[in-house]
């Protein structure tokens, strides 16, 4: 039987720490498995929680990575400590449920599995209605493409050294990482069995800075890769005035029961949006420091 590495970034994640180690604790280890936690220069109780988790029980490890603000960089240093066989990759905010590790110890050699993640609805309020049509349809859809979130994502560890690491652009480096393993001739593997929740986004605010993230992920990006700043600037710039999105979300959003004043606050508000992901894809490319811009 193949051992697992469970590799999860963590930075400021106190809150989540103790659903995600309950969920963790209904998990079927063996010999040789190991949940790597990466803190990437967490300034609340973060570290502590782990170190107390790794007290407790021995297939827990701590690494501390501070070097940049990036959880693919953080994800890559867990990869150098990585001894199991398989490389399983999910968030610190994640509820995997308890077959989920059973699942991913089963990808087969060529494969990348893509695990199911179900949005966990508490409010049902607008912006949790706007992060299910939007962010979770976009998870759907990317799978549906070959693109896997580290959210839920295992592959076996030769097929992972032959793609190489996660490229260290802040945001979508999963994306991108999956892009190279289709062209390694690896298959990407939808598994439904392995299922993970992922809380919404309840808040302007909490969407907002998604969406900033992407975006100045997509900036550092276009940086690393040496594309023009001013592609850059007109890709998102012309987003702004693309009424055709806003009324695409206007009216899916209404037949989730959106009504017709929060629709009109809705446009208000993501019109801001788009102002502010062309904000943080130039401050991506200028290298402005992340957690200067409060997004990491």
């Amino acid at each position: 039987m193949k051992s697992v590495s469970i590799i999860i970034p963590i930075y400021n994640a106190e809150k989540f720490l103790p659903d995600l180690f309950s969920c963790l604790s209904k998990f079927n280890f063996i010999e040789g498995d190991q949940v790597l936690l990466t803190d990437n220069g967490s300034t609340d109780n973060s570290m502590a929680i782990c170190l107390r988790q790794c007290e407790k029980d021995r297939h827990y490890r701590v690494l501390s990575f501070t070097d940049a603000a990036d959880s693919y960089a953080a994800r890559n240093y867990a990869v150098k400590h990585a001894t199991g066989d398989v490389f399983a990759f999910t968030d610190s905010d994640c509820k995997p449920l308890p077959e989920w590790l059973d699942q991913v110890r089963k990808v087969e050699d060529g494969c990348v599995m893509a695990g199911k993640v179900e949005l966990e609805l508490l409010e049902d309020n607008l912006w949790e209605k706007f992060d299910r049509l939007v962010h979770l349809g976009q998870t759907e859809e990317a799978i549906r493409n070959n693109r896997v979130p580290t959210a839920n994502m295992a592959v076996n560890r030769n097929d992972f050294m032959q793609v190489g690491y996660f490229e260290e652009r802040f945001s979508g480096g999963d994306f991108e990482w999956s892009l190279r393993a289709c062209r390694k001739h690896l298959k990407i593997v939808y598994n439904q069995e392995a299922f993970i929740y992922h809380p919404s986004r309840k808040t302007f605010e909490e969407i907002s800075t998604r969406e900033k993230r992407t975006a100045y992920g997509r900036g550092k990006s276009d940086r690393n890769n040496e594309h023009s700043k001013l592609r850059l600037f007109l890709r998102y710039f012309l987003k702004i005035f693309k009424i055709d999105t806003n009324i695409k979300l206007s009216c899916q959003l209404s037949k989730v029961g959106v009504g017709f004043k929060e629709l009109i606050y809705f446009n208000v508000k993501f019109f801001q949006i788009r102002g502010m992901q062309l904000k943080a894809a130039l401050d991506g490319y200028n290298q402005v420091d992340a957690r200067a811009l409060k997004i990491k």
